[in-house]
């Protein structure tokens, strides 16, 4: 009896493996016209996913921007900051009082994996995550102050950042 039951052990065994290889069956190319071929179509579907993803981000971003507007004096500032590795949108509501009352960011990264860090951080100081997309690589940030700032100074601030980096929609 327990030279039946290690023989069918063994038996289930070998069919495990054989199974196991038979999925993990790998593809070997013998022509190199093959191998640059297999590998051109490859690059070429990674490529198109990309771009189309690319796409989706730079009609997304044009939508953000189209949503917050333009500034307007003295109820809110829209800018566009662009750095090296993302690009931000910031909106600056003020309240009847003149005061800063909240700012809405908005990033979108070049990369997955610096979105991906960034997103790990979750809340950064009083700038609380509020929403995020993967697939559009955007962070959305809200901070509800307390400012002590009025919009000459936030206008101020911004209008003073390289035009390289800052632009002020208006």
């Amino acid at each position: 009896m327990k030279k039946a039951f290690l023989i069918l052990l063994a038996v289930m065994t070998v069919l495990i493996l054989f199974t196991a290889c038979e999925k993990r069956k790998k593809i070997i190319y013998t022509d190199p016209e093959e191998y640059n071929k297999a590998v051109s179509e490859s690059v070429s579907e990674s490529e198109k996913e990309s771009s189309e993803q690319e796409s989706k981000i730079e009609e997304d971003m044009i939508k953000t921007q189209s949503e917050m507007g333009k500034t307007i004096e003295g109820k809110q500032i829209v800018v566009k900051l662009v750095y090296g590795n993302h690009i931000q949108y910031e909106k600056v509501v003020f309240n009847k009082k003149g005061v800063a009352d909240y700012v809405m960011t908005y990033k979108y990264f070049d990369t997955d994996d610096y979105y991906n860090m960034v997103l790990g951080y979750g809340d950064t100081g009083k700038d609380k995550l509020v929403d995020n997309s993967d697939e559009l690589r955007c962070i959305v940030y809200k901070n509800n102050g307390p400012f002590d700032m009025d919009y000459e100074t936030f206008y101020g601030l911004y209008s003073r950042k390289s035009p390289d980096i800052c632009t002020i929609v208006e």
